[in-house]
């Protein structure tokens, strides 16, 4: 079922982000800091959620309002997604600063990536406990049937996939240990 996959992926962000508070309580504390996993984890969600893990819920979403009636919650994701997507992209370019050896203050940075992990945190939260129960509460099989035959699927997942691409090979080891 198309709500079990998206779960899934839930939990595989919810993994990142714990890497991610694990490299924030680094930052906090004074420690080194491998910047290009933090840049992995970032690149990683704007390609999958943005293009793979969101239009897969938007379909679902759409088809409940189209079907079900207004649900403010469902209404507001759509435009959560793409605040989401400015936020990331937004924390992108301070992490490629870093990377690019730009002088910012490390109290700058752990605030955003804070904010970057909570907001990500409380979506998904907001998704997993408000809106999938009322989905699940009124979809039909026929409900299921019907968005899964309007979602495309997308290509193999590049971290959490059957294989790992070289872009996220030091990450995904990260990820084991």
């Amino acid at each position: 079922m198309l709500l079990d996959s998206i779960h899934t992926e839930h939990g595989y962000i919810n993994r990142l982000l714990r890497l991610l508070r694990t490299k924030l309580a680094a930052i906090r504390e004074g420690h080194d800091v491998n910047y290009q996993i933090i840049r992995d984890i970032v690149t990683y969600l704007q390609n999958q959620a943005e293009h793979c893990h969101h239009p897969k819920e938007d379909v679902i979403y759409h088809y409940y309002l189209s079907h079900y009636g207004d649900e403010q919650r469902i209404l507001d994701l759509e435009a959560e997604h793409v605040e989401l997507a400015k936020l990331t992209s937004e924390f992108a370019e301070t992490v490629d600063m870093v990377l690019m050896d730009a002088v910012i203050p490390l109290d700058v940075l752990a605030e955003k990536l804070n904010a970057f992990v909570e907001r990500q945190k409380q979506h998904l939260d907001m998704e997993e406990k408000q809106v999938f129960p009322v989905i699940r509460q009124h979809f039909t099989s026929s409900d299921w049937a019907a968005v899964e035959s309007e979602y495309q699927e997308c290509l193999c997942d590049p971290l959490f996939g059957k294989e790992v691409s070289a872009q996220y090979r030091e990450l995904a080891s990260r990820l084991e240990s």
